[in-house]
């Protein structure tokens, strides 16, 4: 009898810490797909596809490498996009090259003004994260920083492990205020719907992290995750 008792208990323990996290990771799935259908939604509006076709367009005459060149980015964003709504991970490595192709559209309207280095050790490269985890905070680098300043800036996008953990880095030039002025924002697609996947993902914990580099003039921002759990992640 006490033993039936014992493993009735044991039963509906492991049945609800089974139900928690069954629901933590459907939420997750949500968090995820509607992520993605936003930045879907948020690069390919039309006033985005007007101004890159656009100066695809003029590049033909002026420069037809370079506008073959742009053209083969356009495609990969698209492509790796599209497949990033089908798959709630990738490796570290596709992460890098999404992020490449857009930055490589983003100079299309910035040119000499958008400076960027991406830095993924090749150690890291083959790491399952995420799908389009930094999108949103490369963005947001563009958009509310380097985009709005007369000289444009320098973007960093940096992969690292320390202390068993994967450290994501995005830090481009400018303050915090004309960096990031709606990441907080409850529900705006910056910081906020980061830091929600990554609790959903992870549980709770000091996963995103926003810094001023006052004697740099920059704004860094940091993503950590546990190496040990992303594989099993949903």
């Amino acid at each position: 009898m006490y033993f039936g008792v014992v493993a009735s208990y044991v039963f509906e323990y492991l049945h609800d810490r089974w139900g928690h996290r069954d629901a933590r990771e459907r939420m997750a799935h949500r968090l995820t797909t509607d992520a993605q259908l936003q930045l879907l939604r948020a690069q390919l509006d039309p006033h985005m596809l007007f101004n890159t076709l656009s100066n695809l367009y003029e590049l033909i005459d002026e420069s037809p490498q370079q506008a073959r060149t742009m053209l083969l980015h356009l495609i990969a964003f698209l492509r790796s996009t599209l497949d990033g709504s089908r798959s709630s991970h990738h490796a570290l490595a596709d992460e890098f090259k999404l992020a490449s192709d857009y930055l490589a559209l983003m100079q299309i309207r910035m040119g000499e003004r958008l400076r960027t280095t991406l830095s993924l050790p090749d150690a890291l490269r083959a790491i399952s994260v995420p799908a389009m985890l930094l999108q949103p905070v490369i963005e947001n680098a563009i958009r509310h920083g380097l985009e709005h300043r007369r000289h444009g800036g320098e973007l960093t996008v940096a992969a690292a492990q320390e202390a068993g953990q994967l450290v994501l880095r995005v830090r481009n030039s400018g303050s915090q205020e004309t960096a990031h002025p709606a990441s907080t924002k409850p529900g705006g697609f910056g910081l906020h719907s980061v830091k929600e996947r990554m609790v959903m993902l992870f549980g709770p914990g000091d996963h995103v992290a926003l810094r001023q580099l006052h004697e740099l003039d920059a704004t860094e921002v940091t993503l950590r995750l546990p190496l040990q759990n992303q594989k099993g992640a949903a």
